[in-house]
């Protein structure tokens, strides 16, 4: 599945997506960069830095929570503690996720562009 990179063919060259996937694929099979692609490992990472930061700032929220829990006399319940750090992971993880799509984007931008002119990129 070729879509991400058939996306920079729409953006570079104005074409619709069926076509542009159309020509990414034929790119693909041509250029013989798909063991390139197989090894792309930059979604994984995008997930794991989204994971571990969001991880951490789970961890934050739960000492501040656990913290502000402890302080009031009017306790806030377990249940609460546990949604807010909930929210927090979902937040930041999608946050920290969706500011990675440029980078992962310019990646696949750069197979396809390799496809095209793999010349120009072997220097």
């Amino acid at each position: 599945n070729n879509s991400d990179m058939a996306m920079s063919h729409v953006a570079a060259f104005s074409k619709n997506y069926q076509r542009a996937a159309q020509d990414v694929a034929i790119l693909i099979d041509e250029s013989g960069v798909e063991p390139m692609i197989h090894e792309d490992i930059s979604t994984h990472m995008s997930s794991c830095v989204g994971g571990t930061v969001a991880g951490i700032v789970v961890i934050f929220t739960g000492a501040v929570l656990v913290h502000q829990r402890n302080r009031n006399h009017p306790q806030i319940s377990d249940s609460a503690v546990f949604l807010d750090m909930l929210l927090a992971f979902i937040f930041c993880y999608t946050l920290i996720f969706t500011v990675m799509e440029p980078l992962r984007a310019s990646i696949k931008a750069v197979y396809v562009s390799f496809a095209q002119h793999p010349q120009a990129l072997s220097q």
